[in-house]
Formats: C-alpha cells, sequence, structure tokens
C-alpha cells in the first residue's frame, strides 16, 4: 500500500488523532458502554423538566401564589418522586407538545381529556372527563359562526367527527386562547360553541351559568401525563407508580373535591334558597354587620349583601385559591387590613368593610352615587386595577367609563387576548364581576324591601339592575 505524505505535519497530526480516537473506543469497549436510560440521565442532570397548560383551575397564578389541580399534582409528584420540578406554564397547546415533541421537557400535563389516537405515549389517568359542546340556549341563530377548539390535538378526533356529521359547521384554533376566553366568546355571539373538556366546564360555570354543555360522547375520557415518544418508560413507569398510590390512598379523591367539589355540587340558588338562609344565618351575623356599616359610613344591608354573595354568610367558607371567611379575605388584603385570623367573623367583617371602603374612595371623584358603589363592588371581586383597564377599554370604544351600564358591557373582554396584553394588569375573567355586581344588587334590593329605613322610599326593580342578556345572572357559593 503506497501512501502520500502531502504534509507530514498534518499527516502526523492525523495520525495520532486517529489512534487517540482508537484507544478511547478500546478502552471504552474493555470497560463496557455507559449507557443510561432517561430515568438515570433526569436523576444525572438533577431535576424533571414539566410542561403544563396555564388555566384556572389547572396552573393558575393567584396573586403571590400559584393555585390549580394540576399544580398540587406536580407539587406532590416532586415530593414523592424525589426530585426537583421546573415547571413551564404555557397557555398556547401547541407550544405544549412541540416541547414535547423536540425533547425540551420530559413531560407535560396539557389538563385535557384524550383518546387512543393521542400520538405520545401516557400515564395511567389521574381523572377522567367528559368531552363536549359548550353553547348557548338560544344559539340557534348562530349557525354560520365557527366552533372554537381548546386542545388542536387531543380533542382533534372529536372536532373531525363533529364536522363530518354536520358539514355546515366549521371549526377554529386560535393559538392561546384560553378556556375563559372560548365561554366569553360563545357568551358574546362570536363563537357559535366551543369543543372542551366538561371539567374545564365547571371550572367556569358560576361565570357562564346560561351556556350549556353537551356531551360528544357516552363514555368519559381519561385525562394523563404525557410523555416523549423517544425515550424509553422508565420516568412512565415512575411516574404511574406514583399515580397509583395516589389513587390507592384516596390522594387524588380529595384533590378533585377541593376544586371541583363544588362545581360538581352546581345549581342555581333560587330566591327559595336565600330566604330561608335569610332565617337561618343571617341573624347571627345582623349586629356585627349593622356596626361596622356604622363605623365605615356605608349601608349594613349593602355590607350583608356582599357577605351572602361572597360566602352564604358561613363564616368558615373557604376557596381552593386561598380566599378565607366570612368575606373571603385574600391574604394580602388580610395583611393590609391589620387582621390575624380570616375565620373570625369579626375580624372578616372589618376587614372586608375596610377594603370596600377603601376602594370606594379610589374610585375617581367625578363618579357618582350609584355607579360609584357598582364599581367598587366589581373591584372588591376583579380588582381595581382590572376594573380600570375595563374603563380604558370602555372608553376606547366610544362609551362612557363612568358609567357601570356602559363599563360592564366591556367588562367581559378582559378575557380575550384581543384586549388583555394591551392592557396594563392583564387577564381576567371579566364577566364574573358583572355577575357578582348584578347578585349583590339583588339581595341588597331585597334586603331593603325586608329592612326598610326611615323615610326611604322603595324603588322598583330598574332595568339597569339587570346585566347585559348575554351575561346571566348568578349567585355566589
Amino acid at each position: 500500500m503506497r501512501i502520500l505524505w502531502v504534509n507530514p505535519v498534518a499527516n502526523v497530526v492525523k495520525l495520532l488523532l486517529i489512534l487517540s480516537i482508537g484507544s478511547i473506543f478500546i478502552a471504552v469497549v474493555a470497560r463496557g458502554f455507559d449507557w443510561r436510560n432517561h430515568w438515570e440521565q433526569i436523576e444525572s442532570r438533577g431535576y424533571l423538566s414539566v410542561a403544563v397548560r396555564e388555566s384556572e383551575g389547572i396552573y393558575w397564578p393567584e396573586g403571590n401564589e400559584l393555585t390549580g389541580f394540576e399544580h398540587d399534582l406536580i407539587l406532590e409528584l416532586e415530593r414523592h418522586l424525589g426530585l426537583p420540578i421546573r415547571v413551564f406554564a404555557v397557555r398556547d397547546l401547541d407550544d405544549l407538545y412541540r416541547a414535547l415533541e423536540v425533547g425540551a421537557v420530559d413531560m407535560a400535563l396539557p389538563g385535557t381529556s384524550h383518546g387512543n389516537d393521542l400520538s405520545f405515549p401516557t400515564s395511567i389517568p389521574y381523572t377522567y372527563t367528559d368531552i363536549g359542546l359548550v353553547s348557548s340556549p338560544d344559539g340557534d341563530d348562530r349557525e354560520l359562526l365557527p366552533t372554537g377548539l381548546l386542545d388542536p390535538l387531543a380533542h382533534a378526533q372529536a372536532a373531525e367527527q363533529l364536522l363530518n356529521d354536520d358539514p355546515q359547521r366549521t371549526a377554529v384554533y386560535e393559538q392561546g386562547r384560553l378556556s375563559a376566553e372560548l365561554f366569553t366568546l360563545v357568551d358574546m355571539q362570536e363563537l357559535h360553541a366551543a369543543i372542551v373538556d366538561e371539567r374545564d366546564f365547571q371550572l367556569q360555570q358560576t361565570v357562564f351559568p346560561t351556556l350549556d354543555f353537551q356531551p360528544l360522547s357516552s363514555e368519559s375520557r381519561p385525562i394523563s401525563v404525557i410523555f416523549q415518544s423517544e425515550e424509553d418508560t422508565t420516568l412512565q413507569n415512575r411516574v404511574n407508580d406514583v399515580l397509583q398510590l395516589f389513587s390507592e390512598s384516596g390522594m387524588l379523591t380529595q384533590m378533585l373535591d377541593r376544586y371541583f367539589g363544588e362545581a360538581l355540587e352546581f345549581d342555581y340558588v333560587d330566591n327559595l334558597t336565600f330566604e330561608k338562609h335569610l332565617n337561618a344565618r343571617l341573624p347571627q351575623y345582623e349586629s356585627m354587620f349593622r356596626e361596622y356599616a356604622a363605623q365605615y359610613g356605608i349601608d349594613w344591608r349593602l355590607l350583608a349583601a356582599v357577605a351572602y354573595q361572597e360566602s352564604h354568610w358561613r363564616a368558615n367558607a373557604r376557596s381552593p385559591t386561598g380566599v378565607r371567611g366570612l368575606m373571603m379575605i385574600t391574604l394580602n388584603t388580610a395583611a393590609d387590613m391589620g387582621i390575624t385570623n380570616r375565620l373570625d367573623p369579626e375580624q372578616s367583617t372589618r376587614a372586608g368593610t375596610q377594603y370596600l371602603t377603601s376602594l370606594k374612595g379610589r374610585i375617581p371623584a367625578r363618579i357618582t352615587e350609584p355607579d360609584r358603589t357598582w364599581f367598587a363592588l366589581a373591584a372588591y371581586n376583579v380588582g381595581l386595577g382590572h376594573l380600570e383597564d375595563a374603563r380604558k377599554i370602555t372608553e376606547l370604544l366610544g362609551d362612557d367609563p363612568d358609567k357601570w351600564i356602559d363599563v360592564r358591557k366591556h367588562l367581559p373582554k378582559l378575557a380575550l387576548k384581543d384586549y388583555y396584553p394591551w392592557t396594563r394588569h392583564g387577564y381576567a375573567r371579566g364577566a364574573e364581576p358583572v355577575v357578582y355586581v348584578a347578585n349583590i344588587r339583588r339581595f341588597y334590593d331585597t334586603l331593603k324591601k325586608l329592612y326598610p329605613q326611615q323615610g326611604e322610599v322603595v324603588e322598583p326593580d330598574r332595568l339597569d339592575a339587570l346585566p347585559e342578556a348575554t351575561v346571566p345572572v348568578f349567585p355566589g357559593q
């Protein structure tokens, strides 16, 4: 064999490099290959990376805290797997699936149901739900409008079947739309319907009680953790073991009850229920409402109506989002108002009255009564910053930002990505304060008729006491 040494130095370097690689290869073979499975790679890295859908009740910021079923599930998985978990919250499910596909995350929790056609490996189910159509009972006149789609992958087969059954129907997936946005668009008659899981609907049902959920299948579908297709099953097996433990211990049932218990017992609270609570619960708090209302210069009947909307006059009321007590006070508000026990009815009433009064004082001075009070109530529910965002939207769209009847029309737009990215305080369930204020006004009117004050003229119900026709009235839990 003839070797040409065109560049002796370069060829010597190449030869040495080849010999070095060869010696390394021989050494590796002598020791045995150090292949590591997926779980061992994660352990070596020191953390597990997880993508999760950012949505209310799933994984969602509430003040300074994160809440949601999947949020709590991730915390428990972290504790039982014994590794830190880095969480990446994603609003666009396209991005979540793409991150998993390219290996940017180890696993994902989309929080949506799936069929057998899902292209990713899944864990054992941690819960089940139905997939269906959310629509308005008066939606027959909007058949030409598109149907919104929450999950472009896991719900694709159901959407395809729906379109096959109804060739006149069209479906649309808009990146980053939250379930609350889809419901808002259905409520505002900009979508014919939305294809979602019943679980998502239950989480929003108190805000959109006139919308209906109709299952698309007779069988419930699983909700699972999903994994990379190209990796082995070592991570999947460990997650399955932990989920099985959670199921057998009853932990999953407890977590489901925490976030969905009240939603599963959802019903309309009619006047008979309110009258029953008037007789059974109000007497024990009436003198306290009168005392703090007088101290802060507001009508005790309004304060009682707020407390009923917040807790149904239950001193031990609790919410999965962290609010507590008769007036459902947050931790931050409790600290600002100087109370230490939110479940103490007197402390809760004092803090709630003080907070409502302070909000009313921060409403622009040019806004007169009764709009001033309705704005303060809306701020108590959604926050003053979000209320101001809605007032700015109202003004930009040519309506009066100082009139509640105009602002309530535009508050639901805070849940639409066409608007909230451009606001100062971002996303909010804007339909909720509209319902909230309407409920309190109804309770307040009833209390004024039952407890008239000297010289007070009881007025008939006014049309502006009702919310917009597309925004339903629903009493609080």
